[in-house]
């Protein structure tokens, strides 16, 4: 049996697509054994698959990006959709809540690259300037350093991916009060990524067909089966956590696509990318996508 190294550059409820395509055996059902290697914070999934120690990784197609705008070519494309929404929560310390109040209270947001430029582009359509919020340090803090300073403080707001808002609420230490997804859309925001030789074999079409199953299951199924599936790998939150989470992402529709990128969530993620200046010109689909063929 074939064995298959993933990864992501986000641990997160929100890629559960991802793990239940290993923890409920998909993969083996195209004889293919996976193995999913929790990453750290800051991982250079590219530079992970470059060398050979991951095969498979969820990015997004403006990590490509990033490297054409530095004129650095790749052989690393993208050939299957994770999520087609922006998959972070804003959680406040009281349910009565106003976008403006995101300048009157401490605000800790993941800083930098694609989750500050999709909150940015989402707060405008809620005429929000988010140069206009103070940050809460210098430099950035780490998702633990937020969670754990939000936890303490009497008010204020958190910005992540599930299920760490939903943990909140279930500690009664905040209340989800917005979510980026709904005010952006439908965006290609995250994407399994490999070696164009890989998508091109026959390994990568039955990783492509084993991930379009497993996606279609997380989304259709029980919210509390999947977490079940998925809770091993996210210790540091409940069941009910998780459970909560999944069903939030069901309901926004994160996972209710194939796995092919189309055209209008490529070109909103290129309008958000535009909007913060991360990038220069329009890239096309095929400079960054490539599916599986049969």
């Amino acid at each position: 049996m074939k064995v298959i190294n993933f990864t992501a550059s986000r641990h997160a409820v929100f890629y559960s697509p991802l793990i239940a395509l290993i923890s409920e055996g998909f993969l083996e059902k195209y004889e293919i054994k996976g193995i999913y290697h929790t990453p750290e914070p800051n991982t250079n999934v590219y530079e992970k698959i470059g060398n050979g120690e991951i095969d498979v990784s969820q990015s997004a197609v403006s990590q490509s990006w990033n490297l054409l705008e530095k004129n650095i070519s790749s052989s690393i494309k993208h050939f299957a959709l994770i999520n087609s929404r922006d998959g972070f929560f804003i959680t406040s310390k009281s349910s009565e809540f106003d976008w403006t109040d995101l300048y009157n209270y401490p605000f800790y947001y993941v800083r930098g690259g694609q989750p500050e430029a999709m909150l940015r582009f989402g707060l405008n359509n809620k005429n929000i300037d988010l140069s206009r919020i103070k940050h809460v340090s210098k430099n950035p803090l780490s998702t633990d350093e937020m969670y754990n300073k939000f936890s303490n403080i009497q008010n204020g707001f958190f910005h992540e991916q599930g299920s760490y808002p939903h943990q909140l609420e279930y500690d009664n230490k905040g209340k989800i009060v917005g979510s980026i997804g709904d005010l952006i859309g439908p965006v290609a925001f995250s994407s399994l990524c490999a070696e164009e030789k890989l998508i091109k074999s026959d390994i990568g079409l039955r990783i492509s067909k084993a991930f379009e199953e497993s996606k279609k299951w997380v989304q259709n199924s029980d919210s509390k089966i999947v977490a079940e599936s998925v809770k091993d790998y996210f210790p540091n939150f409940n069941t009910t956590s998780i459970s909560n989470a999944v069903k939030d992402y069901q309901n926004l529709g994160t996972w209710n696509k194939g796995i092919n990128i189309s055209d209008e969530e490529y070109f909103k993620a290129l309008e958000v990318f535009k909007f913060s200046n991360l990038i220069s010109k329009d890239y096309k689909i095929d400079d960054t996508v490539l599916y599986a063929e049969e």
